[in-house]
């Protein structure tokens, strides 16, 4: 069984190489002096990172077939749409300092599989930017997302049936898309192994986000033998078994890769009343035995969540005991800001709560920040939130200072000082009802019309650009008074 999916790969690579070539010399030089963590400085956060799905980014404008929000979405671009979006999105990583960017659902055929994704891995180097393929272990097709290529998660479960996760009730976990794999079998872990390193000769990559899946676990008897501790929609201990695995094979090819390790947690101590925490609650007792597991060593990231702990939510407190260690590993928190996902709007302006999210997480020992990079930055709040992004907890402004930000960095784009304060107010304006992940969001109230009069009249008294600003705000204003249904 293991030598026929080793020749399969062979064959595999070899057809790769035959049509792209080799690895380019360029594109690894790209990345010889990108260390495995970033350079140090007397700024706090040390690394910064997107965090993208390729059927949901759109830096190419004007293209059909991007979707708004979803995790297992088919793709409805063009290759040269998913090449232009990402290119665009690179290139401007490399000149705000955005150290890496992570996308998921990198292999496709529907957007030209390796080759494409070559491209960009090429490029990115060029760029001294770190594409990150976003691999689910467990889930999400694996370093291959969807395809026909035995190196697809989906592919190999569908060959061995006997290897699918199964439900509670039983039942085998093979729909499309969201085919889940035992992790307690060591053919899986296996060709856990054996595609990573696949990816990792084949592409120059800057490293992985790996995930164990956060819709389901898997109820077979083996897992349950296994599994000392409850677990929710994830496991701890899935992670625990997973991830160093994962981390061996990849740095067995390409030892200076980043490898960010998710959590979908928080590292406040999390005290039920469930008997496992859900996606984005704190760490229950048995995470720091976990963690214990997790590789370590230069380039590894564990990866945790806020949304619940900072602005606008704070639905849950962040005390001192949710700090995290940076021994021999740095901590990333992230956020769902600019996306539909946990009662965020896309594209929204959320400049003070990242102002939230960076102070937090800076007193909390954390040195990395990711946000989501799905929007252009010709939408004039997610132009703003990048450029956060790249100034909080930098040297220019190490504190995470919102009227440092707001004088410096978004004044010039908004007609000085005074006007991006104003900016801000407005962008308040609306009466803000908080969604989540399954209603698709938040949702916004009326805007008083005198405060939209206001806005359109800056729009006319304003240089080009800055004018483009504010009318991107008069339009989002709007939006919040017009009738989803005839009054």
């Amino acid at each position: 069984m293991h030598q026929s999916r080793r020749e399969m790969l062979q064959l595999l690579t070899a057809a790769a190489i035959t049509s792209i070539g080799p690895v380019s010399s360029r594109a690894l030089d790209g990345l010889s002096g990108f260390a495995g963590q970033t350079v140090e400085t007397t700024a706090p956060i040390k690394a910064r990172m997107f965090w993208t799905w390729d059927h949901s980014t759109e830096w190419a404008l004007n293209r059909p077939g991007a979707h708004t929000m979803g995790a297992a979405n088919e793709y409805g671009r063009t290759t040269e749409a998913f090449v232009d979006d990402y290119s665009a999105l690179l290139y401007w990583c490399s000149h705000h300092d955005v150290d890496a960017v992570v996308v998921w659902g990198l292999l496709r055929d529907s957007h030209g599989g390796l080759e494409s994704a070559k491209r960009l891995s090429d490029f990115a180097a060029s760029q001294g930017v770190r594409l990150l393929c976003g691999v689910g272990l467990n889930c999400y097709g694996g370093v291959y997302y969807e395809g026909h290529s035995p190196i697809s998660l989906e592919h190999h479960l569908a060959s061995h049936p006997e290897l699918i996760a199964l439900d509670e009730r039983g039942n085998k976990m093979n729909q499309p898309h969201q085919y889940v794999a035992c992790p307690s079998r060591r053919e899986n872990q296996e060709f856990t192994a054996e595609s990573l390193d696949w990816l990792f000769k084949n592409l120059p990559l800057g490293g992985v986000q790996v995930e164990t899946g956060d819709y389901t676990v898997c109820h077979c008897h083996l897992c349950k033998e296994r599994r000392k501790y409850p677990s929710s929609t994830f496991s701890w201990e899935d992670m625990a078994l997973m991830y160093p695995i994962a981390a061996k094979a990849i740095h067995a090819v390409s030892p200076k890769a980043w490898i960010a390790c998710e959590t979908y947690s928080h590292p406040e101590p999390y005290f039920g009343p469930k008997e496992a925490p859900g996606f984005g609650e704190g760490k229950p007792r048995w995470a720091d035995e976990c963690l214990e597991q997790f590789p370590r060593g230069d380039g590894i990231f564990v990866e945790w969540v806020c949304d619940q702990y900072v602005q606008p939510l704070n639905q849950r407190q962040w005390t001192s005991a949710g700090r995290v260690s940076s021994v021999q590993r740095q901590n990333v928190m992230r956020s769902h800001f600019g996306t539909y996902w946990a009662g965020h709007l896309r594209g929204e302006l959320s400049i003070d709560w990242i102002a939230d999210m960076v102070k937090r997480s800076t007193a909390s020992g954390f040195t990395g920040i990711s946000l989501f990079g799905e929007v252009s930055p010709y939408d004039t709040g997610a132009e703003l939130n990048y450029l956060a992004l790249q100034n909080y907890g930098s040297a220019a402004n190490p504190n995470a200072d919102l009227e440092l930000f707001l004088e410096q960095v978004a004044g010039p784009l908004l007609g000085g000082s005074e006007n991006a304060h104003e900016f801000l107010r407005y962008a308040r304006l609306p009466a803000r009802s908080n969604g989540n992940a399954e209603n698709g969001g938040a949702r916004l109230g009326t805007v008083p019309a005198g405060a939209l009069k206001e806005v359109y009249a800056r729009c006319g008294n304003s240089q080009p650009d800055v004018a483009r600003r504010w009318l991107w705000l008069a339009n989002y204003l709007a939006s919040a008074n017009y009738p989803s249904l005839p009054a």
